[in-house]
């Protein structure tokens, strides 16, 4: 899915960035977050600030930002997407259809609804293995319900697999 944004639909690519790498809400919270919510000054210490406005919860949080999602971040700027206005451009229906085409184009069955969102938990928590910071980033009010949802969803080295995702032509 990345990939095929990348290449084809840069301008869903931030979305996918910050629905996988972020876990950010994809209904509601995604569709809010302005560029100017990301802070990148510090790349070993980007990230990225959830407004209450914005939040699900409404409860500010700070989700770090890891150094895949900075990656694909600069890519993006790279090929010329641009760091200003909201993250995700689209009316609500036309942000579906355009990610509908991206699944048809990489042969996926309609994703699962939170689908990124639950990746992320998963992958963080196998990779971080602090379930009370995962509370806090997530924007959750429950570490049992998080520690039911996502402990062992995942192995350790699919999560490095996972936050090992680069753009293409990275260079490490």
């Amino acid at each position: 899915m990345l990939n095929h944004a990348f290449e084809n639909e840069l301008d869903l690519l931030p979305f996918l960035l910050f629905g996988f790498f972020a876990g950010v809400r994809p209904d509601g919270e995604l569709q809010k977050l302005n560029w100017r919510d990301v802070d990148l000054t510090d790349a070993e210490r980007a990230v990225l600030v959830i407004r209450p406005e914005v939040s699900k919860t409404n409860r500010r949080r700070f989700v770090d930002l890891s150094p895949n999602i900075v990656a694909w971040i600069e890519a993006f700027r790279r090929r010329g997407g641009k760091l200003e206005g909201r993250i995700s451009p689209f009316a609500p229906y036309k942000l579906l259809a355009r990610r509908r085409g991206n699944w048809g184009a990489v042969g996926i069955r309609p994703w699962p609804r939170q689908g990124m969102r639950h990746s992320y938990c998963s992958y963080w928590l196998a990779m971080h293995k602090d379930i009370n910071k995962l509370v806090l980033q997530s924007g959750h009010t429950s570490v049992d319900t998080m520690w039911r949802h996502y402990h062992r969803g995942t192995t350790e080295a699919e999560a490095k697999k996972f936050w090992g995702i680069m753009p293409p032509g990275f260079e490490k």
